[in-house]
């Protein structure tokens, strides 16, 4: 640094004399020359025997690692000293040895608060959490995180592909803003890619999040276009267009024919997931179970539902740790009431094959 004294210029003088030269006060040299003294040891060889000498000299890289490692232990207590409890269940929710799912640490936490007695155990913050993940506390690494190594920035792409049919903009207000249940996001879920495995159709209600997931024969028109005509059989036309107000899908050939079973249908731009976001994100939650690059046949109709049921009844922060499922039903049954209309049979949406 510039100004300051030489090595060899502060040698043999006191703390007090160091201290005046550079500045600070004596006390805070002593403390660093206590920080920083390490002994060395000297051998000499004579008559054939080995001598030991032990001497003391001053080393800064030294003192800096005693300051920090006192650093480390300074200040308060850390909460993960006494959460053992939280810890041993954290690491058991996200690696999916609690109930063979991976979870969040947002929903790990909301989790925790259901199975624990004493919430004071618990991070208030999900911040806190990623730290103790980044700190090395948990056995859970970021690599263990489903989300936070594929998080993308949108890509832009050729307009070459056209929209199948009415543009998402001329999708009505209640839509756009999530006021309400009943507006649909569509999207397929696929395996191999040989025109001979099955796929799985996934529908996402903008309002609550709640998903219908089916396995369907193939990525066809045909194929989607049977599971509405179904869907709409078992309901009734009535209930089928209470239930389903719009459906919003990509451009995708499986979804040219829409419009042939349900009266308002609107597709997205070409090239723009996002505006099917809701339906994107739990699409990438069917993925944790429902493995990219597996045959869709390997899996049954009941193991796709028994997942979607999963991810339905799973904590989201948006909901401040209510499920989807929550969402849906509270409201649901309020647009009944409502309307003094006879209730709908909806359970048959997620529990049928």
């Amino acid at each position: 640094m510039k100004g300051c004294p030489s090595n060899d210029a502060l040698k043999g003088l006191s703390n007090r004399a160091i201290g005046r030269q550079l500045g600070v006060n004596h006390q805070t040299i002593n403390n660093e020359l206590n920080r920083g003294t390490v002994r060395q040891l000297r051998r000499q060889k004579s008559n054939g025997k080995i001598y030991e000498y032990s001497y003391y000299i001053y080393s800064y890289e030294a003192g800096q690692a005693t300051y920090l490692e006192h650093h480390r232990h300074s200040g308060r207590r850390r909460l993960y000293y006494s959460s053992k409890q939280f810890l041993r269940l954290a690491d058991q929710l996200m690696l999916g040895e609690f109930d063979d799912h991976h979870y969040s640490p947002q929903a790990v936490i909301y989790k925790a608060r259901d199975l624990m007695s004493d919430d004071s155990l618990i991070p208030k913050s999900v911040v806190t959490l990623y730290q103790w993940i980044n700190d090395g506390v948990f056995r859970t690494s970021n690599l263990d995180l489903f989300e936070k190594t594929k998080r993308k920035h949108h890509q832009s792409h050729p307009q070459a592909k056209k929209c199948l049919g009415p543009n998402i903009a001329q999708r009505p207000q209640t839509a756009d803003q999530r006021s309400e249940i009943g507006h649909w996001e569509l999207d397929t879920i696929q395996g191999h890619k040989d025109g001979k495995d099955s796929v799985v159709l996934v529908m996402t209600d903008r309002f609550s999040r709640v998903n219908i997931t089916r396995k369907i024969t193939s990525k066809t028109a045909y194929a989607v276009n049977h599971f509405f005509v179904e869907l709409r059989q078992k309901l009734g036309k009535n209930a089928y267009y209470r239930i389903f107000k719009t459906i919003t899908s990509d451009n995708g050939s499986e979804f040219s024919e829409l419009t042939r079973v349900h009266d308002h249908v609107f597709y997205t731009d070409p090239y723009s997931p996002w505006e099917r976001g809701s339906n994107e994100i739990n699409n990438r939650f069917l993925r944790k179970e429902i493995t990219k690059g597996q045959a869709i046949n390997n899996y049954s109709s009941a193991q796709i539902i028994a997942t979607n049921n999963w991810m339905n009844h799973y904590p989201r922060a948006i909901f401040n740790g209510r499920s989807a499922m929550d969402v849906y039903c509270k409201a649901f049954y309020q647009e009944m009431s409502r309307s003094h209309q006879p209730i709908i049979n909806w359970s048959v949406l997620f529990i049928s094959a």
